[in-house]
This record gives C-alpha cells, structure tokens and sequence, in this order.
C-alpha cells in the first residue's frame, strides 16, 4: 500500500461519515416552538407591548402547584371581572406534550388546571389574556411533579 491509497480511502471514508450525518440529521423531528412560529415573530412589538402591560399591574399573576393541581390567580386590574383568554402549558423538549385550557376563572380570579393528564417535568406556562379590551401575557417556567 502506497500514500495515493491511503489518501485515497481516507477520503472515502470521510465521505461516508459525512453523508451519513447529513442522512441521520435529516431524519431528526424538527419542533418549532409555535407550528405559526413566523407570524408570531412579525408581530413581536405587539407581544412586547403586552409584557408590559402585565408588568406595570400592581397585582402580580401567581401560578402554584397544589398537589395534583395548578392554581392560577389572575390580577386584580379593576371591578370587571370577565377574563378571556387562553394558557398554554408548553413543553420545549415536544411540542406534542403541549396542552392548551380556556381562560374560566371563578368569582375570586382563580383558576385551577387538573394535572392528570400533563406530563411531569420542565415546562412554561403561558398566558394570553384579555381584560376590558386590553391584553396581557405572562408567562413562567415551572417544574411540575
């Protein structure tokens, strides 16, 4: 064996070991956060405005987990108490874990999710709300056990 040979199968084999990974990442999922990823991100200022909004409130949003259960508070924002909106329990790791719940809140603002059927560990809570016309996002990373 001579070096032109050497070369010569040390290049193919990089080849293959290239083509193979490019073969092995295109078989990968690809989860974007949002399916609606690119509207989203065109109407950021908007979202950012929102943020705002949520952080300006004097009464903080409070979101604990009570056993089997998540406990929302919404804020107190004035003497209307209707609240539409919707939460997203958001998984980063899949977003076919994700669970999304309308906004139902009782006579104090509260609102509890059963976590039957949420997968335990790292997620992000995400609410979208609206009060008297105005939105409002919060959103917080939880550890559900």
């Amino acid at each position: 064996m001579n070096w032109g040979t050497g070369i010569f199968i040390t290049i193919v084999i990089f080849l293959i070991g290239m083509v193979s990974l490019v073969i092995i990442s295109s078989m990968q999922p690809l989860n974007l956060v949002t399916p609606d990823y690119y509207p989203k991100a065109i109407d950021y200022q908007s979202q950012m405005d929102r943020v705002q909004r949520t952080n300006d409130l004097e009464d903080k949003m409070d979101i604990v987990q009570e056993g089997n259960n998540l406990k929302l508070k919404f804020p107190i924002i004035d003497s209307v108490n209707t609240i539409e909106g919707e939460i997203l329990i958001f998984f980063p790791r899949d977003n076919n874990l994700d669970k999304n719940y309308s906004v139902e809140v009782d006579s104090s603002l509260t609102q509890v999710i059963s976590l039957d059927h949420v997968l335990r560990g790292r997620c992000v809570v995400k609410i979208n709300w609206k009060q008297n016309d105005i939105e409002y996002y919060y959103e917080e990373d939880l550890m559900i056990n």
